[in-house]
């Protein structure tokens, strides 16, 4: 059997119209943040809640030389193995960058996968599109992010967004604009929440949240009277199996008054010893952020570490002396000890709570880079060879999977593809990516992901 949401299908009898439509389209209308709350029945699926899980995506925008942090080649020659040194981690054979010593005290909570590659363009979006949707596609069947799909398959609990992108979307990154962060085509009704602000700063207001200056109490209750308007054309015009107890308008609205929902994104009522540890950065605060909407109620979080490429320090370092002078210093000194502050205080958070074994977290990026350093002492996109890794949940950490050859230029062995890594994800929370469907272009069901899991993760 097929499952569209909670209902069965027969797997080859297909599915008419009247019966896809009952299963929930997106809705009327393009009104993002109403839209963004439509739940309807059918997004459950039929297991136990017990057994759905969380994720935490840390997507590191730029993408890290594999060779300078979680893949090294001591043994290579200098212009390959580049400057830094690896040491020993806590699981034995699974070394990694010299920079990274929060993070080695912790890898048997940490499976890493070392074979990763991609053949589809060099683009920062590319790779993107390929770990935000586990497809690449950028015509009119453009995939939709892995936190819309999840927002399609359980919906809401409470009055948090199930998908939030934390603390903005990816922007300007060179190439084509389309780097997978949006829901496409399950509609409006899924796209995710965009934080919008920048937590760590000490005016931090949540942008989407945050009335418009001189907003009133007859304002409110003008809005409020607009969105009983609205739920009244919505329950004349859609049946009664697309809606919940309560509608996508009321849910938008109470997220914007609800005391609650605003709490869920004040890290003020953070100790701030807490907030320390987990440093006081762009990165840092949004991955507290991230473990307090989970906590919450909120199931999908991406917390993007940078929005662009350009002028900035970030992953990106092909040391090009202009908006790309990214260089080893800028790993040394900021990036890699930002990173490694901010993923261990994340993940011993979620332990000290419990809440790590119910959350899957993944570090994920679009692509390696060169194995050799390029004349200027950086280096530059490569699909064909990188490292991402996960942990929590039912993840079985300690381990590496798949490796790469003797200067990183290639899988030398077990050579996975990034769909396999989001339907790991998928698995990890409790879906089953065989029988698990969703309404594709044109009203047709399709499967949330065309891979299977990567076994030895279970």
């Amino acid at each position: 059997m097929l499952h569209l949401g909670s209902s069965r299908v027969p797997d080859c009898a297909g599915v008419n119209r009247r019966s896809f439509m009952q299963v929930g389209a997106a809705g009327i209308g393009a009104l993002s943040l109403p839209n963004l709350f439509r739940l309807q029945d059918a997004n459950a699926v039929e297991f136990s809640k017990e057994k759905i899980k969380n994720c935490i995506t840390l997507f590191l925008v730029g993408s890290p030389g594999h060779l300078d942090t979680f893949d090294m080649k001591p043994e290579a020659p200098a212009d390959i193995r580049g400057k830094f040194k690896p040491i020993q981690t806590n699981v034995p054979g699974a070394d990694i960058c010299e920079h990274f010593p929060l993070l080695a005290r912790r890898m048997d909570k940490v499976a890493l996968i070392r074979s990763l590659h991609h053949k589809t363009g060099t683009a920062h979006s590319n790779g993107s599109r390929w770990m935000m949707t586990g497809r690449d596609e950028i015509g009119d069947n453009q995939a939709p992010h892995t936190g819309s799909i999840i927002a399609r398959v359980f919906g809401p609990q409470g009055s948090l967004p199930t998908s939030i992108i934390l603390p903005t979307k990816i922007g300007n990154t060179g190439g084509p604009s389309i780097n997978g962060q949006e829901a496409r085509f399950l509609g409006s009704g899924y796209e995710p929440f965009i934080l919008g602000a920048d937590p760590s700063r000490s005016n931090f207001k949540v942008a989407n949240l945050t009335p418009a200056q001189g907003q009133n109490d007859f304002r409110i209750s003008a809005r409020r009277d607009l969105l009983k308007q609205l739920d009244s054309l919505q329950r004349r015009t859609e049946s009664s199996t697309t809606l919940n107890r309560d509608t996508a308008y009321a849910r938008a609205f109470n997220l914007l008054t609800s005391p609650e929902a605003k709490a869920a994104f004040d890290l003020a009522k953070e100790p701030d010893k807490l907030r320390d540890t987990y440093g006081r950065n762009r990165l840092g605060q949004s991955c507290l952020m991230a473990r307090r909407l989970i906590e919450r109620g909120t199931r999908y979080v991406t917390v993007n570490h940078f929005d662009t490429v350009f002028n900035i320090a970030c992953w990106d370092m092909h040391a090009n002396g202009g908006s790309l002078n990214n260089t080893y210093k800028d790993y040394e000194n900021l990036l890699c000890p930002q990173f490694d502050q901010a993923f261990t205080a994340l993940i011993d958070d979620l332990e000290d709570r419990g809440m790590l074994k119910d959350t899957v977290v993944a570090v994920l990026t679009e692509f390696g880079r060169t194995p050799k350093l390029n004349a200027r002492g950086g280096r530059d996109h490569y699909p064909p060879a990188w490292t991402n890794f996960l942990c929590g949940g039912n993840i079985r950490g300690g381990q590496v999977i798949g490796s790469s050859d003797k200067i990183g230029a290639a899988p030398h062995d077990y050579p996975l593809k990034p769909p396999r890594v989001i339907a790991s994800i998928y698995k990890g929370m409790g879906i089953d990516v065989e029988s698990t469907m969703m309404p594709g272009p044109g009203s047709r069901p399709i499967h949330l992901i065309d891979a299977k899991p990567i076994p030895e993760l279970f």
